[in-house]
């Protein structure tokens, strides 16, 4: 492998340029996590902006998902290359054949054929590797059938990015975290945790407990600390962020992966992350800052994101960001990861609080590869910009564009409807907007877009010029 690069290169993994990338986009958590997604299996479509890697004349992908990739949504993608019949020749695509919320890692490991048609595809030289969206000891069973490393974590480092390791890898690292508690594996624990809380925060108005795995924020309960709190935390004032859950079946989650329990920090000014990545030799680089925009029970629920991150915070989110990720490099960690922040108004300045950390692929993950590869750009991690042959770009995006005239299209037909709206990206003018969860449209009428401009207000225009043409 390459040497890891530098702060303000070119941020794909080592080995790339000249490799056969495996493009493994399973969402590998619990199926009743899954299921509270609407269109989950079409979320592993969400890392074809890879395939614009394809530029690169010594790249090489093979791409597998649950069910097959409608081929006008491949199509689309390669539109972005400057020669797409030779980005397409060097391009493999795998499909199990399987419909359904289950991990596309748990269906390709019950499937020996596939996976030996993989391995088939991948040259003898050492030059493969998988890309997983997450890892689980599966991921790892999978690439060692497939005989190719896998640029993640170690699976015994994966608690790392749970709830609670992510609250003690801050500690660590001396990053502040909200008033709370960690490794909480009962409703009894989590109601002594709670009125601990109370005690010793009594102007704590919510707090929010939230599972080791959830994702999201599909794993979190609210809980009213100003009313009648007595007796176990399920006889408390809650409200679930997710659809559907209660607390019977939230108690079988929590003594099954554990959870948390920590104070809602007050004046909240913005929930912003930090995108990072460690090589295989230790190196950590920043690759990108957004503010998340939240939505959901009291803001909770992960709807889409803004590069960059605001200007008053975004130099501290880093640093703080860069602290844990040295933790974590001397954890052991390799791989892609994301940090969330909480941002506090206080007389002296903004306070940052580390949230969570996803030690895996996440929502802003896809925007920023699509954004930076169609730009031909590069992050630049002192001013915190994407900065492209045509001057820095900024860009907002979503993964829940819902409009009711959506369902029942075709991807093609809602490509074309972008285009006649003279809202495509543009190559000239590097501005535009992409589209991703295409292959979620006819079904479940839903789609992914990154609007991609020089200014964070103009690209504010663009999408919403592209929720009235939808």
């Amino acid at each position: 492998m390459q040497a890891v690069p530098g702060p303000n290169e070119d941020p794909v993994p080592p080995g790339w340029e000249t490799g056969t990338i495996v493009v493994l986009p399973s969402l590998s958590f619990p199926v009743s996590e899954l299921t509270k997604i609407k269109g989950v299996v079409h979320y592993e479509q969400r890392l074809l902006c890879t395939l614009l890697l394809l530029d690169r004349p010594d790249v090489r992908i093979v791409y597998l998902t649950s069910m097959p990739v409608d081929p006008a949504i491949i199509d689309y993608y390669l539109g972005f290359l400057a020669d797409p019949p030779a980005g397409r020749s060097r391009l493999q695509l795998v499909a199990v054949g399987e419909d359904g919320p289950r991990p596309l890692t748990d269906k390709l490991l019950e499937r020996p054929d596939v996976v030996d048609a993989v391995r088939a595809l991948l040259p003898g030289d050492g030059t493969a590797a998988v890309l997983p969206f997450n890892v689980t000891a599966r991921e790892w069973e999978l690439a060692s059938a497939l005989g190719a490393p896998i640029d993640g974590p170690r699976p015994d480092l994966v608690v790392l990015g749970h709830k609670t390791g992510a609250r003690r890898a801050a500690m660590r690292a001396g990053v502040d975290v909200a008033w709370g508690e960690e490794d909480l594996r009962s409703l009894d624990e989590i109601t002594g945790a709670l009125q601990r809380l109370r005690r010793r925060r009594p102007g704590a108005t919510t707090a929010v407990v939230k599972l080791n795995n959830g994702f999201s924020g599909q794993g979190n309960v609210l809980i009213d600390l100003a009313g009648p709190c007595t007796g176990t935390v399920d006889h408390w004032p809650t409200t679930f962020c997710a659809a559907g859950e209660s607390w019977p079946s939230f108690a079988a989650k929590v003594a099954a992966e554990g959870a948390i329990a920590e104070e809602v920090v007050d004046d909240l000014v913005a929930s912003p992350s930090v995108q990072l990545r460690i090589g295989p030799g230790g190196g950590l680089q920043v690759v990108s800052t957004h503010d998340q925009v939240l939505g959901g029970p009291g803001g909770h629920v992960y709807l889409g994101c803004r590069f960059p991150a605001d200007a008053s915070y975004r130099a501290a989110i880093q640093e703080a960001a860069v602290a844990v990720g040295r933790v974590l490099a001397g954890d052991g960690v390799v791989g892609p990861f994301g940090i969330d922040f909480l941002v506090a108004a206080g007389p002296g300045g903004p306070s940052v609080y580390l949230s969570e950390i996803n030690l895996r692929m996440g929502g802003t993950t896809h925007p920023f590869w699509m954004a930076r590869l169609a730009t031909a750009g590069r992050y630049d991690q002192a001013s915190g910009e994407l900065l492209t042959p045509a001057g820095s770009r900024c860009y907002v995006a979503t993964d829940n564009l819902t409009p009711p005239a959506l369902s029942g299209r075709s991807p093609a037909e809602t490509v074309d409807a972008l285009r006649t709206a003279g809202l495509a990206y543009d190559r000239a003018s590097a501005s535009g907007v992409t589209l991703h969860l295409l292959g979620a449209v006819p079904t479940f009428g839903k789609l992914g877009s990154v609007c991609i401009a020089p200014t964070l207000e103009e690209a504010d225009a663009l999408f919403a010029r592209l929720t009235a043409a939808l």
